[in-house]
């Protein structure tokens, strides 16, 4: 090849380059003078509940909800979503800057306990009527402490006390005096741990909470001191909850398959108490109705989430609903309605009467829609 020749093919190649140099700047001309500027893509994928408190007087629920965005930049974000499940509205509390992890609403619904993404506990006050919070406050005696990985809060019946726990220790603070009444430790241990053991007794008069070895402690919760101590298999204690009719405890064990068991509380000295019956569910999670007649498990069965429906006095399967496309996160009574909540963001209302499916709220819809606050039909 002559020089010539190696010059003709690099004058070429230089005004083919130039070419497209030249179109391509013209068409960014054209497009900046148009009004062009990036917007990143911020569309929603997906939706779910990262917590959520069910209040079964008022059929309220205060749920923190957590999306995750297209766009980089804007990643996953949380926000506090306070819904009427009676009168199917839901709205948001624009609570994004707190970053909420975990959520109890008081028994009027009018208050929100959270705990951010800082382990501040704070209330969230004026929260109903359906409108946005009117006030925020720290609960003071909290703010020197940490509460970091929350998985429970939970105020008792009488609205008068809070009480939360994380992996090592249980708290319970007075609301009426601003002030940190018992604090007990429960430290994990090989093989046990305990994971969301917490619930008031009816009269708020006791608490029940987690023992490092796995089984559960009945306390007094103005002496603080431990009325009863009920022992579990060597697997951890996952829930628990009283159901004063028949003084009876629904304890959750936690292992594979899970373990759901049915306490009767006054059975028995000391750590002598046998279960009035078990069984086996896909989920630690249960709902017993208001009347004591049936209890509500989860059960995945030929690749279907179903709920089943427990005789509660002898455990045996009364029917079996339907269910969910996603595993089922939570179940809920109130009256003869059961409501259940799965990973995908939807919530199913039943008819236990009729045993059938009357309405579902996709919080995906809701997110992507948010003007359109009612309840889906099925």
């Amino acid at each position: 090849m002559t020089w010539k020749q190696v010059m003709d093919f690099v004058a070429l190649w230089g005004l083919l380059l130039g070419g497209v140099l030249v179109l391509a700047g013209a068409e960014a001309i054209v497009i900046w003078g148009s009004g062009f500027r990036y917007q990143p893509v911020t569309e929603t994928r997906s939706v779910w509940f990262e917590d959520l408190s069910f209040n079964r007087p008022t059929g309220m629920a205060a749920v923190v909800v957590r999306s995750k965005l297209n766009a980089q930049a804007e990643g996953i974000k949380s926000d506090i979503v306070l819904m009427n499940l009676k009168t199917h509205e839901a709205i948001s509390l624009n609570a994004h800057h707190l970053q909420p992890l975990a959520v109890a609403l008081s028994p009027d619904a009018s208050t929100i306990a959270v705990v951010g993404a800082d382990a501040r506990v704070r209330l969230m006050t004026g929260v109903t009527p359906m409108a946005h919070a009117k006030m925020m406050t720290e609960i003071k005696t909290i703010d020197a402490a940490t509460f970091h990985d929350p998985i429970q809060l939970l105020f008792s019946p009488d609205g008068e006390k809070l009480a939360a726990i994380n992996e090592n220790d249980v708290w319970v603070w007075s609301l009426t005096e601003n002030r940190l009444l018992h604090q007990h430790q429960h430290h994990r241990v090989p093989r046990t741990g305990t994971q969301k053991a917490l619930a008031f007794s009816a009269d708020s008069q006791r608490i029940i909470s987690g023992n490092p070895d796995g089984g559960i402690s009945i306390r007094d919760l103005k002496s603080g001191k431990l009325l009863k101590r009920i022992a579990s298999s060597e697997r951890s204690i996952f829930d628990a909850a009283f159901f004063e009719q028949g003084r009876l405890l629904v304890v959750m064990n936690n292992g594979a398959p899970y373990e759901i068991l049915l306490y009767p509380v006054d059975s028995g000295p000391g750590n002598a108490d046998t279960s009035r019956w078990t069984c086996r569910a896909s989920a630690p999670i249960v709902a017993i109705d208001e009347r004591g007649d049936w209890a509500a498990i989860t059960s995945y069965r030929h690749g279907k989430h179903l709920i089943c429906i427990l005789d509660l006095q002898t455990g045996t399967e009364q029917s079996v609903l339907p269910g969910h496309t996603t595993p089922i996160m939570g179940l809920a009574t109130s009256d003869q309605t059961l409501y259940s909540w799965d990973s995908g963001g939807t919530i199913i209302e039943w008819d236990m009467n009729a045993k059938t499916r009357t309405r579902s709220f996709s919080m995906l819809q809701w997110v992507l829609n948010p003007i359109e606050n009612a309840l889906t039909t099925p």
